[in-house]
């Protein structure tokens, strides 16, 4: 079962990590946040393991729950 959605303030993440997480909110594959985003997919990949990281979570679903939940947080 998936833990709580309790984390790391939304400040913890970088502008990058902001971006990538509200891509991959929306369901975006890797590949698909690379192309938006004009990096490689190695590179949203790191983004996508140090926002797991920092928030704790183990699931991209969990960081779209996060994100939904503080978004007006700045």
């Amino acid at each position: 079962m998936d833990q709580p959605v309790q984390a790391a303030a939304p400040a913890s993440l970088s502008r990058r990590e902001r971006e990538v997480a509200q891509l991959l909110s929306r369901g975006l594959s890797n590949r698909e946040i690379a192309g938006r985003l004009y990096l490689s997919e190695r590179t949203v990949d790191n983004h996508v393991h140090h926002i797991l990281d920092k928030l704790g979570f183990d699931s991209r679903v969990q960081v779209a729950t996060w994100l939904a939940r503080n978004e007006h947080v700045s």
